[in-house]
C-alpha cells in the first residue's frame, strides 16, 4: 500500500472509530409521558431532540386519553425530521377522562411509527434486549411502570435508572409552601409506591427543584421565533394550552440527566404514602438521588442553549 493509501485508511478508521464512540456514548432512553394536559411535556420532548448525548429508542404514553397523547408525540418527533420518524410511540392502556387541548393539533396524524403493541410489552421487550442499558425517563404518573413491573417484576434489574418528574420533598407548588402531593405521584399512589419499592436506581426531580421554572415571555419568544419546525410546533401547541406562562417542570428531568449539575442532590430514603406525598424516612437506606436546590438562571441558560443555540 502506497503512503497516500495508507494515510486514507488511517483516516477513513479512525473516523470509523469516532463514529462508534460517539454512537456508544449516547444514553439509550425510553420516554414514558402524559403529553397533551400540560404543555411542558412537549418542552421535555423538544430538549430531547436537541441533546445530541441521548438515543431515543422510544415513547410510551400514559393516563387518561393515551392514544391521542401518543398522536401527539409522533407528530412532534415527525415534525423534527429524519430519523426521529423512526422512533417507535405506544400508548398505554387509557385511563379517566382529562383536558387535553393540545391532542387537537395531532387529531388527523397517522405516522407509521404509531405502533399496535401495549406499552408494557414494548417496555418490556426493549428491557430485556438491552439489559442495564436503558434509562427509563418517567414525566407523567407511573402507571404503565408499575404495570410493568407487576408483569414482568424480573424486568427491574434490567432498567438502568428511572429518571422521574414527581414528588416534593421540601416545597411545593407556591413559593414559601410546604411539602404537598405532587400530580405526578398523586395521581396513581399505588404505582408511584411500587417504584420506589422496586429497588430501581431512581433520580428524582421533585417540585423542590422544578416549580419555580417559570419561561417568561422573552424566552418563549426566542424559542416561538426560532423558525425551526419543533419552534413553529411548541408555539402551535403553547396556543392550544391557552394559558400565559408555562412551568417546566418536566425539562428538568431530562436536564439532570444530561447535566447533573443542574441540582444539588441528597441521597434519601423516599416512601410514598396513599395520598401521593413523599415522604423522607429517616434510617432507611437511600432509594432515590432527589434533586433539592437549584439555579433557575443556570437551567434556563442551559435549556435556551440547547432549543434555541447561543
Amino acid at each position: 500500500m502506497g503512503r497516500t493509501s495508507a494515510w486514507f485508511a488511517t483516516i477513513l478508521l479512525s473516523a470509523c472509530f469516532a463514529g462508534a464512540a460517539d454512537s456508544a456514548a449516547k444514553t439509550p432512553i425510553i420516554l414514558d409521558t402524559d403529553m397533551g394536559t400540560d404543555i411542558d411535556d412537549a418542552f421535555a420532548l423538544a430538549l430531547i431532540i436537541n441533546s445530541l448525548e441521548l438515543q431515543l429508542l422510544g415513547v410510551t404514553t400514559v393516563s387518561g386519553d393515551t392514544a391521542a397523547r401518543a398522536r401527539l408525540a409522533a407528530k412532534l418527533l415527525w415534525e423534527a425530521g429524519g430519523n426521529w420518524r423512526q422512533v417507535p410511540v405506544v400508548a398505554g392502556e387509557p385511563g379517566p377522562s382529562q383536558p387535553i387541548d393540545q391532542a387537537r393539533w395531532a387529531d388527523d396524524f397517522a405516522g407509521p411509527q404509531i405502533l399496535k403493541e401495549s406499552a408494557v410489552d414494548f417496555l418490556r421487550g426493549q428491557f430485556h434486549r438491552r439489559p442495564g442499558e436503558i434509562t427509563l425517563v418517567a414525566i407523567g404518573e407511573l402507571t404503565n411502570v408499575a404495570a410493568l413491573l407487576k408483569a414482568d417484576p424480573a424486568v427491574a434489574k434490567k432498567i438502568k435508572r428511572i429518571v422521574l418528574m414527581g414528588g416534593s420533598i421540601a416545597r411545593g407548588y407556591a413559593p414559601g409552601s410546604k411539602a404537598e402531593p405532587e400530580w405526578n405521584i398523586k395521581s396513581n399512589p399505588a404505582a408511584a409506591r411500587a417504584v420506589f419499592l422496586s429497588g430501581i436506581p431512581i433520580l428524582m426531580a421533585p417540585l423542590d427543584v422544578t416549580a419555580m421554572l417559570q419561561l417568561d415571555a422573552a424566552a418563549r419568544n426566542r424559542i416561538f421565533n426560532h423558525g425551526t419546525p419543533i419552534a413553529s410546533a411548541l408555539a402551535a401547541l403553547y396556543h392550544l394550552w391557552n394559558q400565559e406562562t408555562p412551568t417546566l417542570f418536566d425539562p428538568m428531568a431530562v436536564a439532570l440527566l444530561i447535566k447533573p449539575d443542574l441540582c444539588e442532590t441528597e441521597q434519601l430514603a423516599v416512601e410514598v404514602d396513599a395520598d401521593g406525598s413523599t415522604l423522607v424516612v429517616k434510617g432507611k437506606p437511600a432509594n432515590a438521588t432527589v434533586g433539592m436546590r437549584t439555579d433557575p438562571a443556570k437551567f434556563f441558560e442551559f435549556y435556551l442553549s440547547r432549543v434555541v443555540g447561543k
